[in-house]
C-alpha cells in the first residue's frame, strides 16, 4: 500500500512538473522546493528507522500522497493565474502601444496600420474590418481592413448587414459562438472564407453609436467573458483613435486652407515670384524623402516650404517689384522677411515646429547668412534643405531684371556653392536626385 501511495505521489508531482514547465522557467526554483519536500517525506520515515523511532509508516506515504496532490491543486491554480496575468498584461501593453501611435506624430494613414496591426496581435485574430455608418443614409461603409478582399465586404453588407444593425442597436458585443446567435446565414458566408468565428464590438463615442469593429478568427472555441472585455477595451480606443484622425485631418485641411490663402496673398503682391512657395515645398518633400524623413516631418517640410516667404507680406510692394538691385536699406527690410516669417507661422498651433525652419533658411554653411550668422550644424537640417531648394528655385525662375538660368548652370552653381553657402551633405543628396525629375519639375512649374 505505501509503495503504491509513493507511486502515485511521484506521477503527480512529475505532472505537476511538466505543467509548471510549459506554465514559466520562472517557476523551476518551485518546482526544485516541491520536489525536495516530497523526497524528504518519501525519506523521512527511512531517517526515523535509523534514529530507532517506529511510527505508523502509512502516515508518511499518506502524507507524502496529499502533499502531492496539493502540490498538482496549486499547480494548476498558478498556471491559471499566470496565464491570466500574461493575458492581461499583453491587453495592457497593447493598449499602451496604441497610446504610443497615437502620440508618435505619424500620418492618419500610418497609426491606422499600426493600430489595426496592434489590435491582431493583442486579440489573436486573422482579420478585422471596421464599418461607420453614413450619417444620412444610415447605410455601413468600410472604413478600414485588414487581410480581407473587396469581395469579402461585399458579401459582409449583404450576407451580414442584420447582424451589423444588431450590433448597433443593442450596443453590446455579439460574437457568433454566442448563445441565442440567429444570423446563420453570416455564420455560413464567413465560414466559406475559412473563418470559425466572428465578433461584433460595436463602437460607440459620446453615447452615440458610430460604427461596428468586426473581428474574425479561425480558432475553433468562442471568446470567453474576459477576451470580450478585453477586445471591448481595445475596441474604446479605436474609438478614440478614430475621433483623433477625423480631428487631425480637419484640422489639417483647415491649415493647409490657411497656407495657401497666406501664399495667395504674397504672389499677388509680387507676380515675379508666383508658384516659388509650391516650388520649394515640392523640392524640399523630394529631398526629405531621400533622407528618410517620418511622415509627420514630410508633411511639416512641405508646410514649411509653402510658408518660408510668408514674411515678404510685411515687405512694401515697390521694394517687391523693383525691377533693378535694391539699395543698402531697402535690402535691410527684405532681410527681415524670414523674422517676420517666424513671426507669422509660430502662433498657428500645429505648425509652430516650422517656425524656426523658416527663420534660418537664409543663413549660410560658412556663417555669413542672415539673420543671425549661424554657421554648419548650428543651422537646423530643415533650414539647410530649404536653403538649396530655395535657391535654385530662384535660379532656374525668370525675373524681372534677369532671365531664368538653364538646368545644367543652376547645378553646377550649386555644386560651387556647398560647403560656403550649402551643407555639402544637402547639395550631394540634391545632386542624386535624377536630371530627369529636375527637368519635369522645371517644365511643370516654369512652362
Amino acid at each position: 500500500m505505501g509503495f503504491m501511495f509513493n507511486l502515485i505521489a511521484i506521477g503527480l508531482l512529475i505532472i505537476s512538473a511538466i505543467i509548471l514547465f510549459f506554465c514559466s522557467r520562472k517557476e523551476w526554483g518551485k518546482i526544485l522546493i516541491f520536489f525536495g519536500i516530497a523526497l524528504f517525506l518519501m525519506a523521512l520515515k527511512y531517517i526515523l528507522n535509523l534514529l530507532h523511532i517506529y511510527l505508523p509508516i502509512l502516515i508518511f506515504d499518506i502524507l507524502t500522497l496529499f502533499g502531492a496532490i496539493l502540490f498538482l491543486i496549486v499547480t494548476l491554480s498558478l498556471r491559471r493565474i499566470s496565464r491570466e496575468m500574461e493575458r492581461k498584461s499583453i491587453h495592457l501593453k497593447g493598449l499602451w502601444e496604441m497610446d504610443r501611435i497615437l502620440l508618435s506624430g505619424l500620418t492618419s494613414k500610418s497609426i491606422m496600420e499600426a493600430i489595426k496591426k496592434t489590435i491582431v496581435e493583442i486579440v489573436d485574430c486573422n482579420a478585422l474590418a471596421i464599418y461607420t455608418i453614413d450619417a444620412w443614409t444610415g447605410d455601413f461603409i468600410l472604413y478600414n481592413n485588414y487581410n480581407l478582399n473587396d469581395t469579402f465586404h461585399s458579401g459582409v453588407l449583404s450576407q451580414g448587414k442584420d447582424f451589423l444593425k444588431e450590433v448597433i442597436t443593442s450596443k453590446k458585443t455579439i460574437c457568433t459562438r454566442g448563445t441565442g446567435f440567429r444570423h446563420k446565414d453570416f455564420l455560413s458566408f464567413i465560414q466559406n472564407f475559412g473563418f470559425n468565428i466572428c465578433a461584433g464590438v460595436p463602437l460607440v463615442i459620446r453615447g452615440m453609436p458610430i460604427g461596428t469593429l468586426l473581428i474574425f478568427s479561425q480558432r475553433k472555441r468562442g471568446y470567453e467573458k474576459q477576451e470580450i472585455e478585453y477586445i471591448e477595451g481595445i475596441a474604446r480606443q479605436l474609438v478614440v483613435t478614430m475621433d483623433r484622425i477625423q480631428t487631425f485631418e480637419k484640422m489639417k485641411e483647415m491649415t493647409v486652407e490657411s497656407v495657401q490663402a497666406l501664399v495667395q496673398a504674397i504672389e499677388m503682391r509680387d507676380p515675379s515670384t508666383r508658384g516659388h512657395s509650391a516650388q520649394v515645398a515640392e523640392l524640399a518633400l523630394e529631398l526629405a524623402r531621400r533622407m528618410e524623413f517620418p511622415d509627420r516631418k514630410l508633411i511639416l517640410i512641405n508646410f514649411a516650404g509653402l510658408l518660408h516667404d510668408v514674411g515678404k507680406i510685411a515687405v512694401p510692394e515697390d521694394i517687391l517689384r523693383k525691377p533693378e538691385a535694391l539699395n543698402l536699406e531697402e535690402w535691410k527690410i527684405v532681410k527681415n522677411h524670414p523674422i517676420h516669417s517666424m513671426n507669422i507661422v509660430k502662433p498657428i498651433k500645429n505648425l509652430a515646429e516650422i517656425s524656426k525652419w523658416i527663420l534660418y533658411h537664409h543663413e549660410r554653411w560658412d556663417g555669413s547668412g542672415y539673420p543671425e550668422g549661424l554657421k554648419k550644424e548650428a543651422i537646423p537640417l530643415e533650414s539647410r534643405i530649404l536653403a538649396v531648394c530655395d535657391a535654385f528655385s530662384a535660379m532656374v525662375s525668370d525675373r524681372p531684371y534677369r532671365k531664368g538660368l538653364t538646368l545644367e548652370i543652376a547645378i553646377e552653381e550649386i555644386k560651387k556653392c556647398a560647403g560656403q553657402q550649402f551643407d555639402p551633405g544637402i547639395v550631394k543628396i540634391f545632386l542624386n536626385i535624377p536630371e530627369e525629375f529636375l527637368k519635369n519639375f522645371i517644365r511643370r512649374n516654369f512652362e
